[in-house]
């Protein structure tokens, strides 16, 4: 997969914020299919466009959490979702870290540690699904 194949959904209610992370990513030569701001949009699009990463806040407009949002999209996708925060206390990264295995980043970030997770999450998705598929042809 190249890196300008990898489509990657934003989950974030600050605008700023994710038109800032939605550049960086092009950058480092990233396709951004979206940027939503609520996690009822956050599960319509992962299920519309089927994005190989989605990059999820954890504070989001609406009633909806982003851990919320995870939790619904994982219950019918394997997309990988790592988490972007400001909230640095215990709980709120414990909670995250049982909700996503694919990283959890507090606000700001550096480019080489998001791009090592983008590219862990994308090696990761595609090791499951080779094992699935191996797992399909012996059966």
């Amino acid at each position: 997969m190249q890196l300008k194949d990898t489509r990657i959904l934003i989950v974030e209610d600050e605008i700023i914020v994710a038109s800032e992370i939605k550049l960086r990513l092009e950058e480092m030569g990233y396709g951004v299919i979206g940027i939503v701001n609520n996690g009822r949009d956050a599960i319509i699009k992962a299920e519309l466009y089927e994005p190989d990463v989605i990059l999820m806040d954890i504070t989001l407009k609406g009633k909806m959490t982003g851990l919320e949002a995870t939790r619904e999209i994982t219950k019918t996708s394997d997309i990988p979702v790592i988490f972007i925060t400001a909230h640095t206390d215990k709980t709120t990264l414990d909670y995250a870290r049982e909700a996503s295995t694919h990283g959890i980043f507090t606000k700001p970030f550096s480019d080489v540690e998001l791009q090592a997770a983008i590219q862990q999450a994308l090696i990761s998705k595609i090791m499951k699904n080779y094992l699935e598929e191996t797992e399909d042809e012996n059966d």
